[in-house]
């Protein structure tokens, strides 16, 4: 259930990052704390820019090769789950939310 909830907010946006959270009136910004004052805190600034995440990036990158680069593929393919998973999970930004979301592998 939290994966599901977890991909339906990343694909739509509707998630708690900056950008959504300004748009809720939650967050004082749209941007993102970590980067520079003018980056809007978005799901593919989080997934793919941001500099806090360096480490966890390289990690994904690792795993998946040119594939973890692009946001389509990590989004669907079942193949990219379980390393998805544990690259948010290792970036802690969404734990209010979704605390530690479970890792299972993808249904064959």
């Amino acid at each position: 259930k939290k994966q599901a909830g977890l991909y339906i907010q990343l694909r739509t946006g509707h998630i708690p990052l900056n950008l959504h959270l300004h748009r809720l009136q939650k967050s004082d910004t749209p941007n993102c704390l970590q980067c520079d004052s003018a980056t809007p805190e978005d799901v593919h600034h989080y997934l793919f820019q941001c500099l806090r995440y360096i480490r966890e990036r390289h990690t994904l990158h690792t795993a998946l090769g040119r594939n973890a680069t692009k946001e389509a593929y990590l989004l669907n393919d079942p193949g990219a789950r379980t390393h998805l998973l544990r690259y948010v999970n290792s970036m802690k930004r969404l734990q209010p939310t979704f605390s530690e979301v479970p890792i299972t592998p993808p249904a064959r």
